[in-house]
C-alpha cells in the first residue's frame, strides 16, 4: 500500500529541492540535455533503486547506469544523495496525491473514504510495486539515517491532514465512537494498509494487491469472520 506517511515524516514538493529546502540547481547541465525529460526518466529509476536497495546502498552509479547517464552528469540535477532521495520521495506522492483526494471527495461515510483511499493505493501498487517499496521503506530509513529525519521533520502533510479532518467528522456524527486520538487512528488505519502491501511487496506475490485488500478492507467492515 503505497500510503503518505505522517506530518513528521514525508512532505510533498513541486519541484525537487536540496537538503536545505533550496531548489535543485541545474549547475553545469550537459549540454544538449533536456532537464524536464531526464528528470522524468531520472526519478521512476531511483525510486526503484531505492525501494529494492535502500538509502544507504543506492549509489548515483547505480542511478545514471539505469537511465543512460555518467553519474558525475547526476550532479548537475541533483548536488547530493539526499536531495534525489527527497525528490524522488517527493514525486512518488505527487503520483498519489490525486487518487488519494478523489477516493476522499468522492465519498460520503468513514467507511467509504477509507475504502476508497485502500484501494486506490493497491491500485497504485498493482501499477508500479516500487511506489510501495519505496514509501513503506521510510521510516525504517528515517531511523537509519538521521539526515533523512533531520531533513523531513516538521513538514506539513495535506493527505495526513485530510483522514484526521475526516476521522474527527465521524466522531462528531457518531459513525465512530472511540475515544482513540486521530493521531491513533491514523497510524492504525496507515499501518493496517501497509503492512497488508509490504509483506505482498517482500513476499514477491504474483498475485494483485487489489485482491489481497480487498480481503483487508472486508476484515475491517467486519465481513470475513462467522458470526451466529
Amino acid at each position: 500500500m503505497a500510503l503518505i506517511y505522517p506530518a513528521n515524516i514525508m512532505v510533498i514538493h513541486k519541484m525537487p529541492i536540496d537538503a536545505k529546502g533550496k531548489p535543485a540547481t541545474s549547475v553545469g547541465r550537459p549540454r544538449g540535455s533536456n532537464k524536464e525529460d531526464t528528470i522524468a526518466r531520472l526519478l521512476p529509476a531511483a525510486r526503484q533503486l531505492f525501494a529494492e536497495k535502500g538509502y544507504a546502498q543506492t549509489t548515483f552509479k547505480d542511478v545514471g547506469r539505469a537511465i543512460g547517464i555518467s553519474h558525475a552528469a547526476l550532479y548537475s540535477y541533483f548536488p547530493a544523495k539526499l536531495d534525489l532521495y527527497l525528490a524522488t520521495l517527493a514525486d512518488t506522492q505527487a503520483l498519489l496525491l490525486p487518487y488519494y483526494l478523489d477516493a476522499i471527495a468522492n465519498s460520503g461515510s468513514l467507511r467509504e473514504r477509507i475504502v476508497g483511499v485502500l484501494l486506490a493505493s493497491a491500485d497504485a501498487h498493482d501499477r508500479d510495486s516500487s511506489i510501495t517499496g519505496l514509501l513503506a521503506a521510510v521510516p525504517i530509513e528515517i531511523r537509519r539515517h538521521p539526515e533523512l529525519n533531520e531533513a523531513l521533520i516538521g513538514q506539513n502533510n495535506e493527505v495526513i491532514e485530510v483522514l484526521k479532518g475526516i476521522f474527527a467528522e465521524a466522531k462528531k456524527t457518531g459513525e465512530i465512537q472511540t475515544a482513540a486520538s486521530l493521531d491513533n487512528l491514523v497510524t492504525a488505519f496507515l499501518g493496517g494498509g501497509v503492512g497488508v502491501a509490504l509483506f505482498q511487496y517482500g513476499m514477491q506475490n504474483s498475485g494483485s494487491l487489489r485482491e489481497a485488500m480487498d480481503v483487508y478492507v472486508s476484515m475491517i467492515e467486519g465481513l470475513i469472520f462467522r458470526t451466529e
